[in-house]
């Protein structure tokens, strides 16, 4: 009976020890945020985002691109220039056209007649192409946010990982307090104590490199918004929503890929005809003033046109081509809205996977093995089990949260993915106002 007693009162101790032990490793780390706040200021992902979008170089490339695509437009639509010549003709002559006396000035201004809508396929082109600038600098935007997205989710995945290495070691310390009253009471062999101080050095192994990593993902996360600024992450974004925001989405041509894909085809057919108008010959025009000094500085007017003859070359090949490079937007487009689908299909499916995962986790298996590891412990103070059934339970535990972690890690991913698909960033884009 005292025996009993004595067993009932350290399996007390224990699961006190531990639960006070989990309880403030819990408040630490929940506390930790608003400590932390008072010295850097809480991050969102959105607003993770807008640092990034405003510190990022290729984006200002973009913005550059979009500027030079307004240069061409603007080039697009200016005509031809018009000629000035002066011609003087019969001096220096001998006789009567000795020096200047018989000399004809003629001055004429001449200007080339754009025919076959050239002017307006050149500015139909340039227009498809200002379009396309402005969708690469969109599609950079959301690039960069699914990047962000990824490291933040990641840098909050690795808080987690710490969170649950601290309290494997605060878990793994009380085990060695137990186990050391053990051994003391000759109710345990040496080695199992040996094998507890072992589980405590492991976990703090653990987390030493868990906080490690978690240093590698803030630091890559900070880097993208422009360098090392001290960030406090907002640990709710890292849960699962509570409504699918995905739900039933599917590709339509407002997707910026498909977009990009459409103004390609359209920017071929601008393309083709531009060098169908080319084909066209243009006449140049002219109309000048010549004086005839040999008649006393008499004068007249001159008039002319010039017709280029489209025998050799009416431009046959650049239009054969534009036509191919017309059919090869065309079924680019088709095999983008298509693999598209797939891609919107595939991402959909592992989330919902991921989701559940995750849920199943949370409600069930967790707790189970939160009970497997009580009952263990139970058992192991009364005699039943031995050190390393609860050594197990408690592996169990941690390696169920990680997966935990895990799957919403992989959920986050894909979401990822998924955002930058459907452009669910785009608003954050500066647009042509923003950066001009």
């Amino acid at each position: 009976m005292p025996d009993q007693l004595r067993s009932r009162r350290a399996s007390a101790r224990f699961l006190c020890a531990l639960a006070v032990s989990q309880v403030a490793a819990t408040i630490v780390f929940v506390a930790s945020a608003p400590a932390a706040a008072q010295e850097a200021a809480s991050l969102t992902l959105q607003d993770a985002i807008a640092r990034a979008i405003g510190a990022d170089a290729g984006l200002r490339a973009a913005n550059a691109g979009v500027d030079a695509a307004l240069g061409g437009a603007r080039q697009a639509r200016a005509r031809p220039n018009p000629t000035l010549d002066a011609e003087v003709e019969n001096f220096n002559g001998r006789g009567d056209l000795r020096g200047f006396q018989g000399a004809e000035r003629t001055f004429s201004l001449s200007q080339e007649i754009e025919l076959g809508g050239q002017r307006r396929a050149r500015m139909r082109l340039a227009d498809r192409e200002l379009h396309g600038a402005e969708l690469d600098r969109l599609v950079r935007g959301l690039d960069l946010a699914r990047d962000v997205q990824l490291a933040y989710s990641e840098a909050l995945a690795a808080d987690e990982i710490v969170a649950i290495a601290r309290e494997r070691l605060t878990t793994a310390t009380a085990l060695n307090a137990s186990v050391a009253r053990r051994v003391a009471a000759a109710r345990d062999p040496l080695m199992a104590g040996a094998r507890a101080e072992a589980g405590v050095a492991e976990a703090r192994i653990a987390l030493t490199r868990a906080e490690a990593e978690a240093a590698t993902a803030r630091a890559r996360l900070t880097s993208l918004m422009g360098g090392d600024v001290g960030i406090t992450l907002v640990s709710a974004d890292f849960a699962l929503p509570q409504a699918g925001g995905h739900d039933h989405v599917t590709p339509s041509d407002e997707n910026p890929d498909i977009a990009r894909l459409i103004t390609a085809r359209e920017r071929a057919g601008e393309s083709t005809r531009v060098e169908r108008s080319l084909a066209w010959t243009n006449p140049t025009l002219s109309l000048g003033y010549r004086r005839f000094e040999e008649l006393d500085g008499d004068s007249a007017m001159v008039a002319g046109v010039s017709i280029p003859i489209g025998v050799f070359d009416r431009n046959q090949g650049s239009v054969a081509r534009a036509r191919a490079e017309q059919r090869r937007a065309e079924h680019e487009l088709e095999a983008g809205r298509r693999a598209l689908e797939r891609e919107f299909a595939a991402l959909q499916r592992a989330m919902d996977a991921d989701a559940m995962a995750v849920r199943a986790t949370e409600d069930s298996v967790i707790p189970q093995a939160e009970r497997a590891l009580e009952l263990a412990q139970d058992g192991y103070n009364r005699g039943a089990f031995s050190y390393l059934d609860v050594l197990d339970a408690q592996r169990a535990l941690t390696d169920t949260r990680e997966r935990r972690v895990e799957a919403l890690t992989s959920f986050h991913t894909n979401e990822a993915a998924l955002d930058r698909l459907t452009a669910r960033f785009a608003e954050l884009v500066p647009g042509e106002e923003a950066h001009r």
